[in-house]
């Protein structure tokens, strides 16, 4: 088996190098020479890892050679979300009889689709599925046990493409893909959450407090959108968003440390930086609102980074809306108890 994989940065890069244990070939598409010249001359890309040595079968390729595509059976998109209709439109007609699986986490706006719709949309494929879970790609590429899900309306394809994943990545499934996919923007928008939270309040009963109340949001936008009712117990759910929460090295809790803390302004966030979370909340916020759920905390994220610069008292009002909520939900609880006895 051949894959392409569309990308070099460190998820790309990283997605190779675990799959070219298990695979013929793996072509790995890069924009810049320096990076393809590294991968081929020192099978190295230090610009994202500076002493992986990758597997010599990883070969990287210009966008010259792009038809090479034509001789892979599955192709991994391994780009932002902000370009992927750009690179999906791009290679339509390379893409249009592939395997796609996209890996980026975001949703377009104001269209509100997802990437994976975004891709079906410029390419009129209907094997366009996505790869998404608690995996930072440093780690990934290091060889750490990692996990992650599979959002897949084509079971057969599932089981064939477990074959090749290596031994020290768990697989799980999903037939709701743009349940999967959502459960990566909504991770990466309580992360920020989650470190301006932090950023203010700092014990270990706060913080727990915060993340659970985030992780019961999530759950209600999952119950009223996903056809998959074990969803939440997915790695793309449960898992990636504890990661991405709670781990500092994620970009996007430490992008809300940073505004929390008036180190960085959201004005001065340079466009060069990759944060998908900052890119997807309006979407979200939009969505949630047609679907009429009450979320306050998706609510005062796309507050903040609408450069609120007074933290303090979007915390306060945050906390007051969430109270209020607790307490209808209570009653609403009690009504349900007293109808269950009837």
């Amino acid at each position: 088996m051949k894959i392409a994989v569309i990308g070099s940065g460190s998820f790309g890069t990283a997605i190779s190098q675990s799959l070219a244990t298990q695979v013929e070939n793996v072509f790995l598409f890069a924009k810049r020479q320096n990076v393809i010249d590294d991968i081929n001359n020192n099978s190295l890309n230090r610009e994202y890892f500076t002493n992986i040595k990758l597997e010599s079968n990883i070969k990287a390729l210009s966008f010259d050679c792009i038809d090479k595509i034509s001789e892979v059976d599955i192709v991994i998109l391994a780009v932002p979300s902000g370009v992927t209709r750009e690179v999906a439109y791009n290679l339509k007609e390379l893409l249009k009889d592939k395997y796609i699986i996209s890996t980026a986490k975001g949703l377009e706006y104001p269209s509100l689709k997802t990437m994976t719709e975004v891709i079906k949309e410029e390419t009129n494929s209907e094997t366009v599925f996505s790869f998404s879970g608690p995996t930072f790609a440093d780690e990934l590429i290091a060889g750490n046990l990692s996990a992650a899900t599979l959002g897949c309306k084509d079971e057969k394809f599932f089981y064939d493409y477990k074959k090749i994943i290596p031994q020290n990545i768990l697989l799980d499934y999903s037939f709701d893909t743009k349940s999967v996919e959502l459960c990566g923007v909504l991770k990466n928008i309580y992360a920020i959450a989650t470190g301006i939270w932090d950023s203010i309040h700092t014990s270990n009963n706060e913080h727990f407090m915060f993340l659970n109340l985030c992780f019961k949001e999530m759950n209600m936008i999952l119950e009223k959108i996903s056809y998959d009712s074990m969803l939440i117990t997915k790695f793309c759910c449960f898992g990636d968003f504890n990661l991405t929460s709670n781990v500092d090295k994620s970009r996007n809790r430490t992008l809300g440390l940073m505004i929390g803390k008036n180190i960085i302004s959201i004005s001065s966030i340079s466009s060069n930086i990759v944060l998908e979370g900052t890119k997807s909340i309006k979407g979200i916020n939009q969505m949630v609102k047609d679907l009429e759920i009450n979320t306050p905390i998706i609510n005062f994220v796309n507050e903040v980074l609408g450069d609120n610069s007074n933290i303090n008292i979007s915390i306060l009002n945050l906390l007051n809306k969430i109270k209020d909520l607790d307490a209808k939900n209570s009653t609403k609880g009690r009504e349900y108890a007293k109808l269950s006895t009837i």
